[in-house]
């Protein structure tokens, strides 16, 4: 269903331009008269108001964004019903998505893929302390605004901590860890597992596993091995390699604790630090 523009909804909406349309929703600029803010409107498609599947995650979406208020995360404002067609409200962005920027550029510097990383990080680290799990941390989801901040989003498969999700919450498989594939056990450290793949794509353009189907991403997870970051032409990147291959590991209690700790490595990287070889890094590689 196509929205009237320029006109009044709800009393309080005037739809000015359609700027996206994805697999579930629509999105469209639009002025709020009564904060008088310029603000985005996601509307749920018109085909799915009857998928109690697909109305549930958008619920899910709008009750885990409200619940945080942090500068690396998307802001909600407020949820509705237009006609039956639910939207949320929430901050404008202006800029691109991460893998819009991976599509257009393939790979970033090593500064750019750190600065996003601590960022990235920021947001995981204070969702984490909430106890919710995001659950579905990909290039797609996250924003790269035009100043060069993030934006993390879409909370649709979130959970908290506590919770034992269905096998119809399984995220994007080249971001999801063995475990979750195998049996759809999701906590920290898979959000964690999805921050060694993106910040391994940012550096080399490349996925670290790639498959077909949710059997080959398996197979290639339980026996694959990350291609050294030398063959992208990096000359001090052993200790790069230590910080994502602790993020990817097979066994979820051999990959950071946190993303504190993790973030604390980054930023270890960024200062040309040495990294301690303690635990993994030690048994690892001496």
């Amino acid at each position: 269903m196509v929205l009237p523009l320029n006109t009044l909804l709800n009393g309080r909406y005037i739809l000015s331009r359609h700027t996206a349309s994805g697999g579930m929703a629509d999105v469209y600029e639009a002025k709020d008269i009564v904060t008088d803010k310029v603000v985005a409107l996601k509307f749920l498609k018109e085909k799915y108001l009857l998928d109690e599947t697909q109305i549930e995650r958008f619920k899910n979406e709008a009750r885990f964004t409200s619940m945080f208020n942090h500068p690396n995360i998307l802001k909600i404002y407020n949820v509705g019903d237009y006609n039956g067609q639910l939207f949320l409200s929430y901050e404008l962005l202006k800029g691109k998505t991460l893998k819009e920027v991976l599509d257009n550029r393939s790979r970033l510097s090593f500064d750019e893929a750190i600065d996003y990383m601590l960022q990235i990080c920021d947001a995981l680290n204070y969702i984490h302390r909430a106890e919710v799990i995001h659950n579905d941390v990909k290039p797609d989801n996250i924003f790269v605004l035009s100043d060069g901040n993030i934006k993390l989003y879409d909370f649709g498969i979130a959970s908290h901590t506590f919770d034992k999700l269905g096998k119809e919450t399984l995220a994007s498989l080249a971001y999801v860890p063995i475990e979750v594939i195998e049996s759809n056990k999701c906590s920290i450290q898979s959000d964690i597992y999805a921050l060694g793949v993106i910040f391994f794509e940012m550096l080399t353009g490349k996925l670290p596993f790639y498959g077909n189907d949710a059997k080959e991403f398996a197979l290639l997870q339980l026996k694959g091995e990350v291609d050294s970051l030398e063959s992208y032409g990096f000359t001090n990147y052993k200790d790069i390699e230590l910080v994502i291959n602790k993020c990817l590991d097979k066994n979820l209690l051999s990959r950071y604790k946190s993303v504190k700790d993790l973030r604390d490595d980054i930023v270890k990287l960024k200062n040309k630090e040495p990294l301690k070889k303690e635990g993994f890094f030690k048994r690892v590689f001496g």
